[in-house]
């Protein structure tokens, strides 16, 4: 039988990790000391947002680091502001909500 606990883990143990991990790298990526590192980053940055800004999908040019970069960034983006919770909680409620509603019962 699965506890209320447990349910809420399952329904955010994925995104809070992704939340987590998204948090770590960008700071290893955002807070370079000043110098020639920082300013290749801001240059990638630049062109990375002028070709999201005007829809060109050539992100190649910017180097293959870059362009996965952006697609990762997506991703997580999509996990993190796309996040729909509350149907999230009616898949799992559909999925596990018979075995509580077993429970109460059982319990009256």
């Amino acid at each position: 039988m699965r506890s209320l606990l447990g349910a809420y883990q399952d329904l955010r143990f994925g995104r809070a990790a992704t939340a987590q991990e998204a948090s770590r790298l960008y700071r290893r990526t955002v807070s370079l000391p000043d110098g020639p590192e920082q300013r290749e980053r801001d240059e990638k940055f630049r062109k990375a947002m002028t070709l999201e800004i005007f829809g060109d999908s050539e992100a190649l040019e910017l180097g293959p680091d870059m362009a996965q970069y952006m697609q990762d960034e997506k991703k997580k983006m999509d996990t993190l502001y796309g996040y729909d919770a509350d149907g999230e909680v009616e898949k799992w409620w559909a999925a596990h909500g018979k075995e509580f509603e077993v429970l109460a019962r059982s319990k009256l």
